[in-house]
């Protein structure tokens, strides 16, 4: 169904003011911009299909009573899922940088009545600062779920857009109980993860983090150890490209 930038017909919700279709599958609705539209994500969600649906499942069942933060939010299609599965009181945090992502992510919100969505729309990192986002690549094409941090990138190329970074500790009140933190950062793991130290010492929330490779998870695994010590975080496994990490540092 295409929408228009005034109201979807079907659900009376706000749309943004680009080309977009509406999509659904067994979870709910989505908002999914028309750049957006050659992504894997994007063929999976035109066929009704769920993207990574092993890792939503895993992720439904540990939600607990807790909040659960996970970004980036790309259109917010682990939205609708995350928010059946948590608690009433429970609040789902997270993070779009990308503009036109995060105007479709809050159309899903809409979409789908939720209301228990805390939705920003900058990047996480180590510190609070100013970064460069790619989100074009040198051909012009969107790259979607796929932009980056760049640091160095020059703000004057045309290619990337300024963004606000904020860290994770900031994001979440310090008196919200979480139950699972899980980033897909396009390669910024290890600085989020930096700028978490309350989160993962005091809460120690079950983490998942896109990292398929060895080398990587080894990285966050080193990160982790420094940023949280007091946790005592160790692997647990992987989970389609998603590593595990479970805190053992509880009394």
């Amino acid at each position: 169904m295409h929408g228009s930038p005034a109201k979807d017909e079907a659900s009376g919700a706000a749309c943004p003011d680009f080309e977009h279709s509406i999509l659904v599958n067994e979870y709910g609705f989505y908002c999914l911009p028309k750049k957006f539209g050659k992504r894997q994500i994007a063929r999976v969600l035109k066929h009704g299909g769920v993207y990574e649906p092993a890792t939503l499942a895993f992720l439904r069942r540990q939600a607990g009573g807790g909040d659960v933060v996970s970004g980036g939010a790309f259109i917010g299609d682990f939205f609708p899922a995350l928010c059946e599965a948590m608690d009433s009181d429970a609040i789902l945090h997270s993070f779009e940088p990308n503009p036109v992502g995060f105007l479709a992510a809050q159309a899903t919100i809409a979409l789908n009545g939720l209301r228990a969505v805390a939705l920003h729309p900058v990047a996480v990192g180590e510190k609070t600062e100013r970064q460069v986002l790619q989100v074009v690549d040198q051909d012009g094409a969107s790259l979607a779920a796929s932009g980056k941090i760049v640091p160095g990138m020059p703000r004057t190329d045309t290619r990337g857009i300024e963004v606000d970074v904020v860290t994770l500790d900031s994001l979440v009140s310090a008196n919200r109980p979480v139950s699972i933190l899980h980033l897909d950062v396009e390669g910024f793991e290890a600085q989020a993860l930096r700028g978490a130290p309350h989160l993962l010492n005091e809460r120690q929330p079950l983490v998942l983090l896109e990292a398929a490779k060895p080398r990587k998870r080894k990285q966050c695994l080193r990160v982790l150890s420094e940023t949280a010590p007091d946790a005592d975080y160790r692997p647990c496994g992987m989970i389609e490209n998603n590593a595990v990490f479970r805190a053992f540092g509880r009394s």
